[in-house]
């Protein structure tokens, strides 16, 4: 059975700014003044985390081919801390964390797992999300994808034997972070591959412009 690439799928949301519409009697008790509120550190600090980016509200959006045909993925990321950060997604949520040799996956009365693992060098392995062994099988690889063209990029490969073999390799590149994900098992096939990442859109009365 083929893992679903899950962890892209977020339904598309376009943030609407909507104004809260009050009573003008002079009766009326004022609101009040928002409280400031301290933004989320957007650097961790460690040595991956610009191969895997976590920055808040930014929405990735990658088109798949599967046996089924193709079809759109799209996640969108909350950094709710210093350390690390959220993918929102239909079937659940993934938080990942910087630490000083890698990036990981909490996973619920688990381990955490490494998504991303020092030091980067082809041949370097660690025990991957879903069982297997994860391999980096290249680095500084030039890779082109509809969203860009990016250099420094990194390839992981994890490989699970057994009766439920899975094979997903992954690349990351920097200051993006996944923009390929290929998993197969079996006869089985799902891509995808990064058409556009950034911030969400707000459609606005004067036109399309890009929360700030």
């Amino acid at each position: 059975m083929t893992r679903r690439l899950v962890v892209l799928a977020l339904p598309l949301a376009l943030p609407m700014a909507l104004p809260l519409v009050g009573g003008c009697g002079a009766s009326e008790p004022q609101a009040p003044p928002p409280v400031a509120v301290a933004p989320i550190a957007q650097s961790s600090g460690t040595p991956l985390e610009g191969l895997f980016p976590l920055v808040d509200q930014n929405q990735y959006h990658y088109a798949t081919q599967t046996d089924d045909g193709e079809g759109v993925l799209l996640a969108r990321v909350v950094r709710d801390r210093p350390d690390g950060g959220t993918l929102r997604m239909p079937g659940g949520d993934k938080h990942f964390r910087y630490v000083g040799d890698g990036v990981t996956l909490d996973r619920q009365g688990m381990m955490p797992a490494y998504v991303l693992k020092t030091p980067l060098a082809v041949g370097n392995r660690w025990r991957g999300e879903h069982g297997g062994w994860v391999e980096i099988t290249a680095v500084d690889q030039p890779v082109q994808v509809p969203a860009g063209s990016y250099t420094g990029c990194v390839v992981t490969v994890e490989e699970r034997r057994g009766d439920l073999p899975l094979r997903v390799a992954t690349t990351f590149c920097p200051d993006v972070g996944i923009v390929v994900l290929e998993a197969a098992s079996g006869q089985q096939s799902e891509r995808a591959t990064l058409q556009s990442y950034g911030p969400p859109i707000d459609l606005g009365p004067d036109g399309v412009r890009r929360i700030p």
